[in-house]
């Protein structure tokens, strides 16, 4: 008989149930069953994510709308796009290290901390410089919770569900991209601009960034609320922890008390706490950092080997391509948007494409011409940024569908490819309704590729590699972003066509070299 599985039938008033002696962590997430818990726990993840959404694209409109407060030129606005990128960079390491070290929720609490205090203080920032600084916080906290959002989620999920309850989770970022252009809509319109207009330096832009930092502080409180994943507390070998997280599982989705819960004791328990004890003497400091650092040597050299170096240098290059297009253009939508309009207003039946409105108003040129700055956003802005978040929709619901019909690899080829044409098109457009199609389509096929990517990675890569592998891709993206904001807002005013074909060119050429990665739907790696 097999020592660590051995089932005993209990008669209670409820009915049989089968306890598990000794049972490994998915056999105790399986008696802990599914159900209403899981949904609680996709509402607070979902809510968390959307927060995300929320604080990585405030500034989107907050870029048209700040911009005489502190007299802000198109470089200016690149800088200040970038900013919270760079951030992000700094702490995907830190929140990965804390999420590892003192686990998931407390990692992704902190890092809302952080989020919700840098956005509460950039609020009140009176100089551009120090609101740049609380921008790179507002970076470094929220990367924390995005990323580390889907390992807490997974974690209290058995295979079975894992994919279904993360897949859903993607829905809650367009949630939040959809749900930012409507509070904007509130407050950065023409009418709550001039209620505004004697109250000194508290514009509407600053109460809409204080209000954007609101979700961060309750998407904190609902977490505290909600246990440690019982992964992570096997992980570190608290095995008594972990077991009273699956009762209250348990009991939650049955409603039977925690002491018909069927496990008894976890896999590996008395086990693993001999190895402890006897292992129980003080190692040096000096020795732990050493092992840790030729751990992780030996396991960066084996990235470096084949096949994993091709893999690694394709998906890094996809990464870089898609978010040097995705997290620019989405940041400067807003922008391109009210400059169509203000160009439509002075220029009425007048047809023009997204370069003839921005070729030319170069801020020098208002040394000469001086005119009289506009902080407000005309509604049209609003409700087609709103339209851009809906378009993404479709593609998010059904991307499970697509990957299982044809493949995760055909999925991104086609939308790299897809995406780069719509972004060289937007050269060719004449006015503000075919630019809003277009990007439409832009939207609806980046918002999701990045996480097809990932798909790969956690494919091709062994377990051993996918966190190093994932972390190194995702900074090759944000530092395609950083690269993105800031090339369009140098050029934006003069040779607009530019960074269009270059990002067109990023994406295209991206799908291309895709096609050197195996179709991983039947592909096995080494565990």
């Amino acid at each position: 008989m097999d020592r660590s599985f051995l089932l005993i039938q209990e008669r209670t008033h409820h009915d049989y149930i089968e306890k598990a002696q000794t049972a490994d962590f998915e056999t105790a997430i399986h008696y802990s069953r599914y159900g209403k818990f899981q949904a609680l726990l996709l509402a607070v993840c979902g809510t968390i994510y959307a927060t995300c959404a929320i604080s990585s694209t405030t500034l989107s409109f907050v870029l048209p709308s700040a911009k005489c407060d502190f007299n802000l030129s198109s470089v200016d606005k690149g800088k200040l796009s970038a900013m919270p990128l760079i951030g992000m960079i700094f702490g995907c390491s830190l929140w990965g290290s804390i999420a590892d070290s003192q686990g998931r929720k407390v990692a992704i609490m902190l890092s809302l901390l952080v989020d919700f205090l840098a956005a509460l203080i950039s609020s009140f920032a009176q100089t551009f410089s120090f609101f740049l600084i609380c921008r790179f916080f507002n970076g470094f906290g929220i990367i924390g919770a995005t990323s580390i959002i889907f390992s807490y989620l997974g974690e209290f999920a058995s295979k079975k569900h894992r994919d279904v309850m993360l897949g859903r989770l993607e829905v809650f970022w367009n949630v939040g991209v959809i749900l930012l252009p409507g509070v904007a809509w509130v407050l950065l319109n023409r009418t709550t601009l001039d209620s505004f207009i004697d109250h000194g330096n508290f514009s509407p832009w600053r109460i809409f960034v204080l209000v954007c930092s609101i979700p961060s502080l309750i998407s904190l409180v609902m977490l505290y609320f909600l246990p440690e994943t019982p992964k992570f507390l096997i992980s570190k070998g608290q095995y008594e922890k972990a077991k009273l997280v699956f009762q209250k599982v348990f009991t939650f989705n049955t409603g039977f008390p925690s002491y018909a819960y069927p496990v008894m004791t976890l896999e590996g328990e008395y086990e693993n706490n001999n190895n402890s004890e006897g292992l129980g003497t003080k190692v040096p400091l000096r020795e732990k950092i050493c092992v840790k650092i030729t751990s992780i040597v030996s396991e960066t050299q084996v990235l470096f080997t084949q096949p994993y170096l091709k893999y690694l240098s394709v998906t890094c290059f996809a990464d870089f391509g898609l978010m040097a297009s995705y997290y620019t253009l989405i940041m400067w939508f807003p922008e391109i948007f009210d400059r169509f309009n203000q160009f439509e207003v002075t220029h009425p039946n007048s047809t023009a494409s997204v370069c003839s409105v921005s070729n030319g108003r170069a801020d020098a040129l208002e040394v000469f011409f001086p005119e009289p700055c506009n902080p407000s956003i005309d509604n049209r802005v609003f409700l087609d940024t709103i339209i851009i978040g809906l378009s993404c929709v479709p593609t998010s619901v059904s991307l499970s569908f697509f990957m299982k019909k044809f493949g995760k690899k055909a999925v991104l080829i086609i939308g790299l490819v897809m995406s780069g044409l719509s972004t060289l098109s937007l050269n060719w457009v004449q006015s503000s309704t075919e630019t809003l199609v277009l990007s439409c389509v832009f939207e609806a096929l980046t918002s999701i590729l990045e996480a097809v990517i990932f798909c790969f990675i956690v494919d091709l890569f062994p377990t051993n590699l996918r966190a190093i592998a994932l972390a190194v891709t995702a900074s090759s993206g944000r530092i395609g972003a950083i690269f993105g904001n800031v090339v369009f807002g140098l050029l934006i005013d003069w040779q607009c066509f530019v960074p269009i074909y270059l990002f067109g060119s990023l994406l295209i050429a991206s799908g291309t070299l895709c096609l050197v990665l195996p179709q991983t739907d039947k592909y096995m790696v080494i565990q």
